[in-house]
């Protein structure tokens, strides 16, 4: 499911929609998770610029590299450094788009097992696959902070052409995977806040002033 879709959670039902947490109160007022619909807002604009730049990259990587070929056919004359930039766009292409494909729930997944299941069970192994998401997010982003930390204070460079330094290649990791477990969070979270928060996630909330 998309999240750009209105979210239903397999855990409400009928009778439960006053306590789900997404409800709003009877006085008109915003509930808890409609007040953070803020940063589930700031968090989508930030992955869809991720993504974006990461499109670019793919781009320019595509030029790049058909520009190259082309030049080392007609004049004999390649590139050098199109191949080693190349690899680079590739590690950032990866994680500056993973948090935006995990929010379009575009990773692959293998329901075989899980299709047949109760919505409920399969919600609950979803969250709780989502949890072990999140952990890999937050472990690479906690190591990936401190190794870009080191090669910083270490300076090391890159063996090739362009003696890049290696923490510019490496603060992407810490960045994406962060982004990454977020999503993993808010998915979880999603699976229990009933069908509220995922509508009111992605719209601007309603005044409440009474005429």
């Amino acid at each position: 499911n998309s999240c750009d879709e209105p979210w239903r959670s397999p855990f409400s039902g009928p009778g439960k929609g006053d306590r789900s947490i997404g409800a709003v109160h009877a006085g008109g007022k915003l509930t808890f998770m409609q007040k953070r619909t803020g940063f589930n807002r700031v968090l989508r604009i930030l992955n869809n610029a991720m993504a974006f730049v990461g499109a670019m990259m793919v781009l320019f990587m595509m030029f790049a590299i058909s520009y190259s070929v082309m030049s080392r056919f007609l004049w004999n004359k390649p590139i050098a450094w199109v191949v080693e930039v190349s690899s680079y766009l590739m590690l950032y292409i990866t994680f500056l788009g993973v948090a935006w494909l995990q929010r379009k729930e575009g990773h692959v997944k293998v329901d075989l097992f899980t299709s047949g299941l109760k919505p409920g069970t399969r919600a609950a192994l979803d969250a709780l696959t989502s949890l072990g998401g999140a952990a890999v997010g937050l472990i690479l982003a906690w190591k990936g902070f401190f190794i870009t930390l080191d090669y910083y204070h270490r300076d090391v460079t890159v063996i090739g052409i362009l003696s890049t330094p290696q923490y510019l290649l490496m603060a992407v990791i810490p960045v994406g995977s962060a982004l990454l477990a977020l999503e993993f969070l808010i998915r979880i979270f999603r699976f229990f806040a009933g069908p509220t928060f995922q509508a009111s996630a992605d719209r601007e909330p309603e005044s409440t002033e009474s005429s």
